[in-house]
């Protein structure tokens, strides 16, 4: 059994969730959905040596749930190597990559069969949801946009059992979120190199979510070179809201659950 000998908690609890939409944090921009008997995820980052904590699940053990992973781009912390590598090796899931990430996709062998490139402004449907890749353009420190800013990354919009989810990955504001609508559930990034605090406020005000998750913080080891994106504002954000706004904003630690609906 090896690693199966003790399955971690939060596999046990994903594994025999049942009713309701259910979603965990699983740390950085690392979320796991399930709905019915299907789990996608977001951006998940397991095995990293920059991480402050352990992650509350094993990529063995996700590969045994997992039916798509959505990836935003290929930075490390996102595109993450070794977990990719997991799941490619031990799961049948369905890898939905930017065309920026093909180069990497190459590198681990993901299977071509398993992979679904998504392009922003292009619409798609994927194991019975509703997939809308949207623009992202990359930030860096001192609130710049980034140097090697890539077109083709994205963000999404995924819509699971008539909940919209949005998954800005690594961006600054823009107006393609703007101009969303009927968005149910908004994971943000308020760091430096993403939404910071005033554009995540302006974001939050105008889509009006359901449930707004921020993500991007208190995962990843913040140091000199590190604190541009790895040091996230969660609570300043959440002072600048409306008190009706605040009770629908959720600071999870990681491996918390959530049921949406």
């Amino acid at each position: 059994m090896g690693a199966w000998a003790q399955p971690s908690s939060l596999y046990q609890e994903i594994k025999n969730h049942q009713d309701g939409l259910g979603l965990w944090w699983a740390g950085h921009n690392g979320w796991i959905i399930k709905s019915g008997e299907l789990v996608i995820s977001t951006d998940i980052l397991l095995d990293y040596d920059k991480r402050k904590i352990p992650s509350p699940i094993k990529a063995e053990e996700l590969a045994k749930l997992l039916d798509i992973s959505f990836i935003t781009h290929g930075h490390k912390d996102h595109f993450n190597r070794s977990t990719s590598q997991v799941l490619a090796e031990q799961s049948n899931c369905t890898f939905v990559i930017p065309e920026s990430c093909l180069t990497i996709a190459d590198e681990l062998t993901l299977p071509k069969d398993r992979i679904r490139i998504a392009k922003p402004r292009e619409a798609f449907e994927l194991n019975g949801i509703k997939v809308e890749p949207l623009r992202a353009i990359h930030g860096n420190a001192n609130f710049a946009i980034y140097y090697d800013a890539n077109l083709q990354d994205c963000g999404y919009v995924i819509t699971v059992d008539g909940v919209r989810f949005l998954q800005p990955g690594d961006s600054h504001l823009l107006e393609d979120h703007l101009f969303l609508k009927e968005i149910d559930v908004l994971f943000f990034s308020p760091t430096e190199h993403n939404m910071y605090i005033v554009p995540s406020v302006i974001l939050i005000n105008k889509l009006q979510p359901k449930y707004i998750f921020p993500q991007h913080h208190s995962t990843v080891i913040v140091n000199e070179s590190t604190r541009f994106w790895a040091k996230g504002y969660p609570d300043e954000v959440k002072l600048r809201l409306t008190p009706s706004i605040q009770d629908r904003y959720h600071i999870l630690s990681q491996g918390d659950k959530m049921i949406i609906r």
